[in-house]
């Protein structure tokens, strides 16, 4: 590729749509952040995006570009296949000091099976010790060919933290949608791609798309997979209300009356008809097929319950998509846990998994009254390892609920009585509760809580952050340091 860019050579027919692909934790959201001066990234939880975002910035002279920042952790593969199916170009992003790592190949496959213009970001390029040559062999060996190499796709060097080498990211996507001009169709003719979806519950359903052709205008009727309705509102990435939406345009659109498949194509009424044909999309709540009759396998080897609730659709697939079959699913869905939820997995004695969800203080209040394990996660990679542990204790027969644990902080022998000064680190500890004590990763013994007090009160339980003395049934050594753990 020899052709000089120049900010007034580019003229597009519409905003070309950029998907940002590659592994976790390599910058992807922190580009981003640059690239439109938000804070996007500091409100991700372990600097990971769990969902696909859509945002549109100006260029000069007046073009547009709209990006899509697919998730990095290996669970989201079909997300960011989704990503790239609804792309004109894609950018690579590939941190300086990891190389070619296993999701940037994962990427490097959907680019070439898509046919899509890519250009390589090495990001992290003001880190020390980069070896710019050992990445491009990297590249190679995975199977694609660098511009410098003879082949047709440019690499970049940057660093999305100083912003150094991003204005010429910026004119190389321009130029590769200039010599790669995305396809419009009759602009009379609409279609969109609903890339994601969530259970607002003020807004009701809400689904961001990417407009492909046409435009659409607020109070026109559209069809969606097996389900017509009229456009309520749009909203663009900002927030900021609209009135239509064109080509390439990433926006927010509400009045759906079911929750729509990622992926799912969304038409004009007056210029699609309305397929009549079966529909897979996840209800408020929807309940696992019913099991047959288990197999003589099925009965060798114990599974552990879930209840799994997401804050999305693409979440909740993605969730899906990496449990194993050592997971037995009771009911999955889209939207708030409930106090139904918590009743449900005592009676099937499953365990409540939520996934970027607020749970109300009830909900929790609930749970732990009825010893039900409930817990919400925000990075999915920490949500997977837990529930490996879970499923490993239970075959080893060691499971059980975790109420909360504390640390020993002291020691007291007050007329032959050992008490056990306590600070609660998780959970909550109670009176009543079997405890077993851990020091060094290490069990010592089991007991349980015989008295419990704060300062001179009794008390029945003691709560996160809390400082309480414990009093147990049986005497075991006990040290400071040690960790007291109560148990269902």
């Amino acid at each position: 590729m020899t052709k000089k860019v120049t900010k007034k050579s580019v003229s597009l027919s519409r905003p070309p749509v950029v998907t940002v692909l590659g592994h976790v934790d390599h910058g992807k959201t922190t580009l981003l952040d640059f690239i439109r001066k938000t804070n996007v990234a500091g409100r991700e939880f372990g600097g990971i995006t769990q969902h696909i975002g859509a945002y549109q910035i100006t260029t000069s002279p007046n073009n547009k570009i709209t990006f899509i920042d697919t998730p990095g952790h290996e669970a989201f593969g079909e997300m960011r296949s989704r990503g790239a199916e609804v792309a004109d170009v894609v950018v690579l992003v590939v941190a300086a000091n990891d190389g070619v790592m296993p999701q940037t190949i994962e990427s490097i496959q959907y680019i070439k099976n898509a046919n899509l213009p890519c250009v390589v970001a090495i990001n992290k390029i003001d880190m020390p010790d980069v070896n710019l040559e050992k990445i491009k062999k990297q590249h190679i060996k995975a199977g694609l060919t660098l511009e410098e190499y003879g082949g047709e796709t440019p690499m970049i060097p940057l660093s999305a933290k100083t912003g150094q080498g991003v204005d010429k990211l910026i004119e190389m996507i321009l130029l590769l949608a200039e010599l790669h001009p995305p396809t419009v169709k009759d602009q009379n003719i609409f279609e969109a791609v609903v890339i994601e979806t969530t259970l607002s519950r003020n807004r009701g359903i809400v689904a961001t798309i990417i407009v492909r052709n046409g435009s659409l205008h607020v109070g026109d009727t559209v069809v969606c997979e097996n389900q017509e309705f009229r456009v309520r509102a749009f909203n663009d990435w900002q927030g900021k209300s609209l009135s239509q939406i064109g080509s390439g345009d990433p926006t927010e659109l509400l009045g759906w009356q079911k929750i729509p498949t990622v992926g799912s194509r969304l038409y004009d009424k007056k210029q699609a008809s309305l397929e009549k044909q079966p529909t897979r999309t996840i209800t408020h709540e929807e309940k696992a097929t019913a099991l047959t009759s288990p197999s003589p396998q099925d009965l060798e080897t114990e599974k552990v319950k879930l209840i799994i609730k997401a804050d999305t659709q693409g979440t909740l697939e993605a969730i899906m998509h990496g449990l194993g079959s050592d997971a037995e699913i009771i009911l999955r869905g889209v939207g708030q846990i409930t106090e139904s939820d918590v009743l449900l997995a005592k009676t099937t004695k499953a365990i409540i998994i939520g996934f970027h969800l607020q749970v109300p203080d009830q909900v929790t209040k609930l749970a732990s009254s009825e010893k039900v394990f409930l817990k919400s996660y925000n990075i999915i990679y920490e949500m997977f390892d837990e529930i490996a542990d879970v499923i490993e204790a239970l075959k080893k027969g060691n499971l059980v609920t975790v109420f909360g644990e504390a640390q020993v902080i002291a020691v007291f022998n007050i007329k032959n009585e050992i008490i056990a000064g306590l600070k609660v680190v998780s959970g909550r500890i109670a009176r009543g509760d079997q405890i077993k004590v851990v020091r060094n990763n290490t069990e010592i013994g089991r007991a349980k809580i015989k008295s419990l007090r704060h300062q001179k009160e009794d008390i029945t339980k003691a709560e996160q952050g809390k400082e309480a003395g414990a009093i147990l049934s049986q005497k075991i050594e006990i040290l400071t340091g040690d960790s007291i753990i109560a148990i269902g």
